[in-house]
C-alpha cells in the first residue's frame, strides 16, 4: 500500500501544537489511531442551533436588555476575593484583622456593584440568552440591510484580550467564510449581527471560543475572551464553476484541515460541516476540465477520500451509523481497497448489529494489511461476540425444547395418548360387535 493510503489507516487528526482563531491554512495533521477515532465518547456542539437561536431571539436588539446573569467565577468580575482578617492573633492584631476584613468586604461590594451595573446596562445584548456571549455596540454601523449573509466572505478587524490583559487574535484584516466553521463560533454568531462598518465589544465564554482545551501557547483552558471586532467588508464568493482546479484543490484542502481542527477539539458536528464543504468544493463541476490522470486530479481525489474518511469517523463518534455508512461507501467508491474505509464500514455494521457483514469487512481489511494489530483486535472481538451470540441462541433453543419434553404434560403425553387411543378403539370395536350381534339376534 502506498504511503498516502497508509497515512489514512493510522489516523490524521492529531491535535497540532498551535492553531489560530482563523488558521484556515494550518499544515496537515497527523492521523490519530483508528481505535481513538471510533471508541471515544460522543461530544457534539450545537453550532447550527446556536446560529438559529441567535436570529430567533434577535428580532429587535436596540433598546432591549437581554443580559443574562454572568456565571459565577467567569466574566470580568473575580469572585475569589481573599480576606485576611482571620489571620491576626496578637493584642493589636485583632483590630488590624478587622480593618483588613472590612476592606475585603468593601472591595467585594464594589465588585458586586460593578457587575450589577454591567448586567443592568441596556447596551449589552445577551445573544444566546445564556450569558455566555454578550455584545455591545461601540461604533454604530449600517442598518440590518447591510449585515453580511451566511456563506459570504467577510473581512474584519479584530483584537482579543484575556482576563489578565494578554492580547490574542489581533488582525488588521482577516477574511473568512461566514458561518462555515472557519473561525470560532463567537465570531460567526456576532459578525452575522453586525452592520457594515460597525465596531463592537464581545465578551465570550470559553464554550464559544477555545473551550476546555485552549490554544497553545497563548490561550489557556476555559479562557473567557473579550473581543473588539469591526466589520470591514462582505462579498459573495466566486462560483465554484469559475474556479480553477488548483484553486478548488487549495480551498478544499483548507476546509478539510479546518475539519481536522474541530475534530481534534471533539466538536464532531462542526468537523462534519467542514468536511462536507470540502467534498462539495472538490466534486462541483468546473469549466476547466483537467485530464483524468493528471496530478491535480489525483491530489483532489486524495483530499476527497480523506474528507469522506474523516467524516465517517466523526459520524461514528455520534453513532450516526446510516450517514457514516454512506461516507464509507463513498470512500470505497474512490478506492475499493482503502483499509480505513473497510475498517470503519465494519464498525458501522457492528454498530447496526450486523456482525456477519462487519466481520466480512474486517477480514478483507486484514487481507490487505495483515500487520495492523488494531484490525486484528477488532475482528477478534467481533468473532467472540458472534460466537457468544450463537451460543446463547443454541442454549435458548435447547431450553425451549427441553421445557416441552420435560413438562408434566410433555414427555409422556404422546405415549399416553397412543395408549388411550388403543383402549378407546378396542372399546368401540367391542361395542360395535355387541350391537351387531343384538341386531342379528332379533327375529
Amino acid at each position: 500500500m502506498d504511503d498516502g493510503t497508509r497515512e489514512d489507516v493510522t489516523g490524521e487528526n492529531k491535535h497540532p501544537d498551535t492553531l489560530g482563531c482563523t488558521d484556515l491554512t494550518n499544515g496537515p495533521m497527523e492521523e490519530e489511531r483508528v481505535q481513538d477515532l471510533v471508541n471515544e465518547d460522543t461530544k457534539i456542539g450545537g453550532y447550527e442551533e446556536n446560529i438559529q437561536n441567535a436570529f430567533s431571539t434577535e428580532s429587535s436588539f436596540e433598546g432591549v436588555n437581554r443580559i443574562g446573569k454572568v456565571e459565577e467565577g467567569k466574566g470580568d468580575v473575580s469572585q475569589n476575593l481573599k480576606l485576611n482578617g482571620s489571620s491576626s492573633s496578637t493584642d493589636d492584631g485583632g483590630g488590624i484583622g478587622k480593618v483588613e476584613e472590612g476592606e475585603g468586604y468593601a472591595k467585594e461590594a464594589t465588585e458586586d456593584m460593578k457587575e450589577a451595573e454591567e448586567e443592568s446596562d441596556p447596551e449589552w445584548l445577551d445573544i444566546l440568552g445564556n450569558g455566555k456571549l454578550k455584545k455591545k455596540v461601540i461604533v454604530k454601523g449600517g442598518d440590518e440591510s447591510t449585515r453580511p449573509r451566511p456563506g459570504q466572505d467577510v473581512t474584519i478587524w479584530s483584537r482579543g484580550r484575556l482576563e489578565d490583559g494578554t492580547t490574542v487574535d489581533q488582525h488588521d484584516e482577516i477574511t473568512f467564510g461566514l458561518q462555515e466553521g472557519d473561525v470560532v463560533q463567537a465570531w460567526d454568531l456576532c459578525v452575522s449581527l453586525m452592520g457594515m462598518g460597525e465596531t463592537c465589544e464581545v465578551i465570550v465564554d470559553a464554550l464559544y471560543a477555545y473551550g476546555s482545551t485552549g490554544r497553545e501557547p497563548d490561550i489557556p483552558e476555559n479562557a473567557t475572551i473579550t473581543y473588539e471586532l469591526q466589520l470591514l467588508n462582505a462579498q459573495d464568493k466566486p462560483e465554484f464553476f469559475t474556479m480553477s482546479a488548483e484553486d478548488k484543490r487549495t480551498l478544499g484542502n483548507r476546509k478539510r484541515e479546518r475539519g481536522n481542527w474541530w475534530y481534534s477539539r471533539n466538536d464532531f458536528m462542526l468537523a462534519c460541516h467542514c468536511y462536507e464543504q470540502a467534498v462539495k468544493i472538490l466534486e462541483s463541476p468546473s469549466k476547466e476540465k483537467p485530464e483524468p490522470d493528471s496530478e491535480i486530479v489525483k491530489q483532489m481525489d486524495d483530499i476527497r477520500l480523506k474528507s469522506y474518511n474523516n467524516m465517517a469517523a466523526a459520524q461514528l463518534k455520534a453513532k450516526n451509523y446510516d450517514t457514516a455508512k454512506k461516507s464509507c461507501e463513498a470512500v470505497l467508491a474512490i478506492h475499493p481497497d482503502n483499509v480505513k474505509g473497510l475498517f470503519r464500514l465494519g464498525k458501522v455494521y457492528a454498530g447496526k448489529g450486523n456482525l456477519d457483514k462487519a466481520i466480512s469487512c474486517l477480514r478483507k481489511a486484514i487481507s490487505l494489511e495483515p500487520e495492523t494489530k488494531i484490525i486484528h483486535n477488532e475482528l477478534s472481538k467481533l468473532v467472540k461476540q458472534q460466537t457468544s451470540q450463537k451460543e446463547r441462541e443454541r442454549n435458548m433453543y435447547r431450553k425451549m425444547m427441553g421445557d416441552i419434553g420435560n413438562s408434566p404434560n410433555g414427555g409422556g403425553t404422546a405415549t399416553n395418548m397412543w395408549k388411550w387411543g388403543l383402549v378407546l378403539g378396542a372399546s368401540a370395536a367391542a361395542l360395535c360387535a355387541i350391537g351387531l350381534g343384538f341386531v342379528m339376534a332379533r327375529p
